[in-house]
């Protein structure tokens, strides 16, 4: 469902905000608990309404005399998530992901292999491992781009002028809420592929780390090609060129995805110390980190020569966990509120 395409809500009880969590005070809330009476609580959640997994609903909120509609994909007590396959933008990151881990996969099986058995280490095998990983590197910065474009596009929700955006950015420990129309604030409508940065949105801030991290990532998988570094397959190229142009691009960019994923962990958490193990947004950003751990370390060990049985098996684990977490991810996108 379109945020521009609202069905017409009937009157309800008045609600009140409990309690909201803000990491920080420059930075818009990740969740706002409100609700009528004793329980149960309606929720918001910043990752989830960014990747729509529950429809827009209206609401007017009153603060200080003032009445405000409000929009909010908000979970309720008697919501149950079915498949609902949605080509949005939420879709196609999880599958831009998945199909760039699944070729990230078999580029690990490429790499490590030959060290368990030297007599597949073949120029066939290397130059198949190369192409696989620029491949895949460039998916990883299409589905970061398309990351992005997403934060942008749920953010218009929550920015521009909207309503919502006034209550993210207000700190406030309480007020009422009570059922809209259906007509959507006019900022919050449309469509853009690139827009005003939204720095105080963690999951714009993610995006954009994971996009800057994915575009240094993808200079290592261009500069692994066949030719691009002469000498680089028959060990005879220069260690200093290797070393910049090939690894620490790999320690930078999966820095960058280290980076990116505990911003995305930060958001769903409740409080920063405290795992939220159950959530799914979390086991997504908490996988996407093990990848990334493993692909960092991949570019560490890898100026060291005596550690490539290390390097090699270090992309093998850390292109599995990026699987785990974009299928994780794929699952998110499809089940989503009847």
């Amino acid at each position: 469902m379109s945020v521009s395409s609202l069905p017409t809500m009937q009157p309800a009880k008045a609600a009140v905000i409990h309690s909201h969590r803000q990491l920080h005070p420059r930075l818009s809330p990740t969740h706002l608990v409100f609700g009528a009476g004793p329980g149960p609580h309606d929720e918001w959640q910043s990752r989830r309404a960014r990747k729509g997994r529950y429809a827009p609903r209206a609401r007017r909120i009153q603060d200080g005399g003032k009445e405000e509609t409000v929009f909010l994909r908000v979970k309720e007590a008697e919501h149950h998530l079915k498949p609902h396959l949605t080509l949005d933008i939420s879709w196609w990151v999880a599958v831009a992901f998945t199909f760039g881990s699944a070729v990230w996969v078999v580029n690990g099986f490429l790499v490590w292999f030959p060290v368990l058995r030297p007599q597949l280490d073949t120029t066939s095998f290397s130059y198949a491992a190369a192409a696989l990983a620029f491949i895949g590197g460039t998916v990883f910065e299409i589905g970061s781009y398309l990351m992005v474009v997403e934060a942008l596009d749920r953010g218009r929700e929550t920015n521009f002028g909207t309503a919502l955006s006034r209550v993210l950015h207000r700190r406030r420990a309480a007020g009422t809420v009570s059922e809209a129309g259906d007509e959507m604030p006019e900022g919050a409508k449309g469509f853009v592929w690139w827009g005003r940065p939204l720095w105080h949105d963690m999951g714009y801030d993610a995006a954009i780390v994971q996009l800057c991290a994915a575009s240094v990532f993808w200079v290592a998988t261009l500069t692994g090609l066949p030719g691009v570094i002469p000498g680089f397959y028959s060990e005879t190229s220069s260690t200093a060129i290797v070393d910049v142009f090939y690894w620490t691009p790999q320690v930078v960019g999966g820095t960058g995805f280290i980076l990116s994923s505990v911003i995305l962990l930060l958001e769903v958490q409740r409080k920063w110390y405290l795992p939220r193990v159950l959530d799914l947004g979390w086991q997504i950003a908490f996988w996407n980190l093990v990848g990334a751990v493993g692909f960092t370390l991949c570019g560490a060990l890898g100026y060291a020569s005596s550690q490539t049985y290390e390097s090699d098996l270090s992309t093998f684990w850390g292109s599995w966990a990026f699987l785990i977490g974009s299928v994780l991810q794929l699952f998110e996108a499809t089940y989503r509120d009847s």
